[in-house]
């Protein structure tokens, strides 16, 4: 554990030195990030859940897939520096970030979140946080609304992210982000409205010119994954005080994708072949009419895990392995931290950050790459990248219509 927690000090230093731990704009940095939070980090303490077996050649792939990801962003930097500097943070021009129609399209963004709401309110019977057993009420209402609570979501994000660049009173901003986040939660997740924070957190610090230190950054980001774990623990059907679940689930967070990990390595293809791609068809099939599962309940139903709440996350790692093997496992990394890394260099590079669209999106995509690590590919660009793509279309062209008839 000692050698772990010096190795991952070495990395991070490495990574602030070249890429900047700061800059979540970068989907490298929140992909590398979140890697080491939800996943990495359960191998210090694994010893502590003896039950379930971690093998070696599950922690040396763990091991590998962060320093890979790692790997790949270095080989997309020691490309693009041909070509650019490296923007260690994007700052804005705060004069011409907002006006009058952005500002207006914005409000009638967070009212297409609110009806939205309301929808999915009134089709469940009332708000899943306030029902019992939200754990798997909100698993089962939501079969068939989820392009409802996709759309929802990314109406408020999109209407209060603008609305925080107006020129208006911090209680003002604080009001709307507390009355948008309490919405979010009221589908019963509590990462919608977790990261809505940390979007504008950065929004707040793009456009005020302001870069927060690393101690600051640490420590928002700590108090949020207090209130993931707290959150979780009183939506959990467990018979036991809170502080006991907090404690448990505190832990436990991290280490149960480093489990799901486990389970797929474990079952494939040992008691079932490789699926070469199946889930990928899964995760599609979500976008045609009806209700459909996605990869993660299918994996959860045919490996006959039973549990509480929705799918299992076997992360983009497992994803791989079911799909390709030890193959997927090697590459797949790679790609993903030479990807994100591009992205981002090319995306500062050709778009008008001074246009709030171009930074809303870059910081929701920086966010969906992170997402990765835990969901997979497909289920990210199926059930998030796809439903953003639509608003943000629609909020582009609404700026547009407006700037046409006034």
């Amino acid at each position: 554990m000692v050698f772990q927690i010096l190795f991952s000090g070495v990395v991070f230093y490495f990574i602030n030195k070249v890429f900047s731990l700061k800059n979540l704009f970068n989907p490298l940095v929140f992909i590398l990030i979140f890697h080491f939070i939800f996943f990495y980090v359960g191998l210090f303490y694994k010893d502590m859940y003896s039950h379930v077996k971690i093998e070696s050649f599950t922690s040396f792939l763990i091991n590998y897939s962060f320093i890979s990801i790692l790997t790949g962003g270095i080989l997309s930097r020691y490309m693009m520096q041909k070509f650019r500097p490296y923007v260690r943070f994007p700052i804005v021009n705060a004069s011409l970030l907002i006006n009058n129609k952005t500002t207006i399209v914005g409000f009638m963004f967070l009212i297409l979140g609110l009806l939205c709401t309301l929808n999915y309110i009134i089709s469940a019977g009332g708000m899943i946080i306030f029902m019992e057993d939200v754990e798997n009420t909100r698993i089962i209402t939501r079969k068939g609304k989820g392009l409802t609570i996709q759309l929802a979501i990314n109406f408020f994000t999109y209407g209060l992210l603008t609305i925080l660049m107006i020129k208006s009173s911090t209680p003002f901003k604080l009001l709307f982000l507390t009355i948008v986040c309490f919405f979010v939660l009221s589908f019963g997740n509590r990462g919608p409205a977790l990261f809505l924070m940390v979007f504008a957190l950065y929004i707040y610090q793009s456009v005020n010119k302001v870069e927060f230190s690393l101690k600051k950054i640490a420590i928002y980001g700590f108090v949020l994954f207090c209130l993931m774990v707290l959150f979780g623990s009183l939506r959990t059907n467990y018979e036991a005080d809170l502080l006991s679940l907090f404690k448990a689930r505190f832990a436990w967070r991290p280490f149960v994708n480093i489990q799901n990990f486990q389970f797929v390595i474990d079952y494939f293809p040992s008691k079932h072949d490789y699926l070469y791609g199946y889930t990928y068809i899964v995760d599609l099939l979500m976008l045609t009419p009806g209700s459909h599962p996605n990869s993660g309940t299918y994996l959860k139903d045919l490996m006959g895990l039973q549990f509480d709440g929705g799918s299992i996350t076997p992360s983009y790692l497992g994803m791989s392995y079911v799909n390709f093997g030890v193959i997927g496992l090697i590459f797949s990394p790679l790609l993903l931290g030479f990807i994100s890394n591009t992205f981002y260099e090319v995306y500062v590079a050709k778009r008008n950050l001074n246009k709030p669209y171009n930074l809303i999106l870059l910081i929701l995509i920086s966010f969906n790459f992170a997402s990765i690590v835990s969901s997979g590919i497909m289920t990210v660009l199926v059930q998030n990248i796809s439903v953003l793509a639509l608003v943000h279309f629609l909020f582009f062209m609404l700026i547009k219509l407006f700037k046409k008839i006034t």
